[in-house]
């Protein structure tokens, strides 16, 4: 189920902020809300790199490894 997004309003951001928000957006193509998302999300520990990352670790910590077939699993639980 996809949770509805929500808007954030800042108020009292003074416009320095908001250059150096528009500097650092600017040279990735991002717009400004986009550049605060990612830094948010990024001092939140909920950056899509840092998700990457975990992601990777988790394959390589299973790499090798074999599993059973899921549907074996479900049709011996529905057995029972």
């Amino acid at each position: 189920m996809l949770r509805p997004m929500l808007k954030l309003i800042l108020q009292d951001v003074t416009p320095e902020t908001v250059e150096e928000l528009r500097r650092r957006a600017e040279p990735k193509g991002r717009t400004v809300e986009a550049e605060a998302r990612a830094l948010l999300e990024a001092a939140l520990g909920l950056s899509r790199g840092r998700a990457l990352r975990a992601a990777r670790g988790l394959r390589e910590s299973l790499a090798g490894q074999t599993f059973s077939d899921s549907a074996e699993l479900i049709r011996a639980a529905r057995e029972r």
